[in-house]
């Protein structure tokens, strides 16, 4: 083409598809973009319409990380195989970006959505707050957990929700989920379990399932779940059958994400 007519300036190009001048120059550089004219007298770039597609396949490449270099000759290529792999390829590129964006974007929401639950509460009290119904993939851990390896039977558990479970395609709905330990008062005795929540499509014979209901909570730096009796004393009278939930409450606003506070709840029936 040896004509400015019907032509974009750098600048115009700019505006229509937003990459910006410099990247313009830049792609040209690298032999990836280069100008479909180019006037000899005054050096100005000029674009065809048709270009600014090549321009919006550029900058979604950027934004997945694709290299530049892999675009080189792409536009020019008249082989259906080569354009055909190249999308294929970056297709399934695209779709990992948007499954990582889904997550983080998931994260994101819980995080800010526990700070905004856990503002008004004060540690080292007990207060009542409305929680949602809950379903955790539990394992029994005996009748008492003071001398067990916390750490360990949190991460056998996890290990095995996963081999249990399928969860491709809703990775988004696992990010901070509760995980913790649940102990089950009844007239048959005292049972503890390690629990680690679940989305419920994931339900099963596993889970236990927590009723959505006004519970009692406190949040501490150390609390324990064998203190719960003495926490909750003149909340468990006359009760023969209640669970209490011991999670670590990572995002609470009230401690670094290093130090979580712990948080019991009292479930009654």
């Amino acid at each position: 083409m040896n004509s400015k007519d019907g032509l974009l300036s750098i600048g115009e190009m700019a505006k229509l598809t937003g990459a910006g001048i410099q990247a313009l120059r830049y792609y040209e550089r690298k032999n990836i973009l280069k100008p479909a004219y180019v006037d000899s007298y005054s050096g100005y770039r000029y674009y065809s319409l048709e270009q600014s597609y090549f321009v919006d396949i550029i900058t979604v490449c950027v934004e997945l990380g694709i290299p530049l270099k892999e675009l080189k000759g792409l536009f020019e290529s008249e082989d259906p195989a080569v354009l055909s792999n190249f999308f294929l390829k970056n297709k399934e590129t695209a779709e990992k970006k948007i499954k990582i964006l889904k997550i983080g974007l998931s994260l994101m929401s819980k995080a800010l959505k526990k700070l905004e639950i856990n503002k008004p509460y004060k540690i080292r009290q007990i207060h009542a707050r409305e929680i949602p119904e809950k379903f955790y993939y539990v394992k029994p851990c005996g009748y008492s957990i003071r001398n067990i390896n916390r750490i360990k039977q949190l991460l056998e558990l996890q290990k095995q929700m996963k081999a249990e479970f399928d969860i491709n395609g809703i990775e988004e709905q696992l990010v901070l989920l509760e995980y913790g330990f649940l102990c089950e008062y009844s007239p048959r005795g005292i049972e503890y379990y390690v629990f680690t929540e679940i989305p419920k499509c994931l339900a099963n014979e596993s889970t236990k399932t927590i009723p959505s209901g006004t519970y009692f909570f406190r949040q501490d730096m150390n609390n324990k779940i064998e203190d719960a009796p003495a926490i909750f004393e003149q909340h468990i009278t006359n009760k023969d059958y209640f669970f209490v939930i011991e999670v670590e409450e990572l995002i609470s606003g009230k401690s670094r994400l290093n130090k979580p506070i712990h948080e019991l709840r009292l479930i009654t029936f």
